[in-house]
């Protein structure tokens, strides 16, 4: 496994050729020196996140929408495929206390300049207890959820949350939330979710948050924690056959 990659160095990163979206155009509405997230993930790409920060500020609405205009604009005259736009970046977007200016201001510019890209979030799903959070995503065209646990003590180990969120009621406001697609990674080696248990209670509880589509796939870079591995494709296959066959929800596999 290669080691983790470096943090996104701009407010505009790619298109990165993404195994589930396409040519997507990154959107980092956080800031470029660290890492700022709710959760601290063993398998995260940028590593883990680390306390304390650094003395860079964060950038508020008008000043990140005006460079993400700067930069739409260089992609239309370079002719840059953009099949999607995507807020992801350095940590979790959900954050930012301007986020429904951001998403508002983001899909006007891509009015503008990509009409036919679809505006989308990755999320951790752990801020969605908060009304502006779920106004700004209601916004969007596209929802994506992480889901890598069905059980507290596994998102706990796995996904290492760093607030107060409750499972239980992060569970429930997924449930809530409309129109979204699940994102769940399997992972083997020094951490594991694809024990039968866990397998039998992930199929249970993504049955009940009932979303549009859920998105199987495994680590293909470098993790926070070592000793972690990628699940073979049939592994992942079998996995999602078996929520399809026991909910009826679609679910893909992606290497």
């Amino acid at each position: 496994m290669p080691d983790t990659i470096p943090l996104q160095d701009a407010t505009v990163y790619g298109p990165i050729p993404s195994r589930r979206l396409g040519w997507s155009l990154g959107i980092n509405i956080l800031p470029l020196s660290h890492k700022v997230c709710s959760s601290n993930c063993v398998y995260c790409q940028y590593g883990w996140t680390l306390p304390g920060g650094s003395s860079e500020r964060l950038k508020r609405a008008p000043q990140l929408l005006e460079e993400i205009a700067a930069a739409f604009q260089r992609c239309v005259e370079e002719r840059t495929p953009v099949d999607c736009i995507t807020l992801a970046g350095n940590g979790e977007p959900t954050l930012h206390p301007d986020l429904e200016e951001l998403v508002a201001g983001i899909k006007r510019l891509r009015d503008a300049h990509f009409p036919r890209a679809a505006v989308g979030i990755l999320s951790d799903a752990t801020q969605l207890d908060r009304p502006h959070v779920r106004a700004a995503l209601s916004l969007l065209d596209a929802r994506y959820m992480k889901f890598d646990a069905a059980d507290e003590a596994t998102w706990r180990r796995i996904n290492q949350p760093l607030g107060r969120t409750d499972f239980q009621a992060m569970v429930a406001a997924l449930r809530a939330l409309p129109d979204i697609v699940l994102q769940s990674l399997f992972m083997q080696g020094a951490y594991d979710n694809t024990g039968e248990p866990h397998v039998r209670a992930w199929v249970e509880a993504v049955g009940s948050i009932r979303p549009r589509s859920v998105q199987v796939y495994t680590v293909d870079r470098g993790t926070a924690a070592p000793g972690i591995t990628e699940v073979p494709r049939p592994t992942l296959q079998a996995i999602a056959d078996r929520l399809t066959a026991a909910t009826g929800i679609p679910a893909e596999v992606y290497e």
